[in-house]
């Protein structure tokens, strides 16, 4: 298999993706997006200098969505149903809005409940989990699959970073803690 991925071993979006290539024969370059240079090098294989990238052959394929697509295509896996693709949805809403949150941070940033962008983000993160909660209650996160993927990625990043306090959220810690034996997630866990 000639796939290249291109991201950093923390990113929640990129572990996703090396979690779907699990025991398929890959090379994996990591980006350091802290770094100018790297940030340089990289604009010149994508213009939309977003994380992940995959380069199959001929093909370079951008955002985790689209290579998910793609992958669970090219390697026969389970497709993503409708409930999942809105599960999906949802975690990466919390995602998103965590990575505005953590860069507004790393940019010296008051992270102020009072300023609108803000606000905004800890109102979805808050919201949306709770209903991801109510999900994973019942059960929407049972099998292993990449709704439960995206899922697991979010949670370790979190606490990985500390980002948020998720002792609010037991079942949606319960399903990381379930899949932790996976080897596709023990193995790439965030460093």
């Amino acid at each position: 298999m000639s796939i290249t991925l291109y991201g950093s071993k923390p990113s929640p979006y990129v572990r996703r993706i090396r979690m779907l290539l699990h025991g398929t024969d890959f090379e994996f370059s990591v980006v350091n997006v802290y770094d100018d240079s790297g940030r340089a090098d990289y604009a010149k294989i994508t213009p939309i200098r977003k994380l992940p990238l995959v380069v199959d052959g001929d093909k370079t394929i951008f955002d985790s969505h689209v290579i998910a697509n793609y992958l669970i295509e090219k390697l026969n896996l389970a497709p993503v149903t409708l409930e999942q693709h809105n599960l999906i949805s949802g975690v990466d809403a919390v995602t998103d809005s965590l990575i505005i949150l953590f860069m507004g941070k790393n940019s010296g940033l008051e992270l102020s409940k009072d300023t609108l962008i803000f606000k905004l983000q800890y109102e979805r993160i808050h919201d949306t989990l709770t209903w991801l909660e109510k999900e994973a209650e019942s059960g929407a996160f049972s099998e292993w699959n990449y709704a439960a993927i995206s899922l697991i990625t979010l949670i370790d990043w979190v606490e990985f970073r500390e980002l948020y306090d998720l002792s609010a959220f037991p079942n949606l810690v319960a399903v990381r803690n379930n899949f932790s034996d996976v080897e596709a997630a023990k193995s790439t866990l965030p460093e």
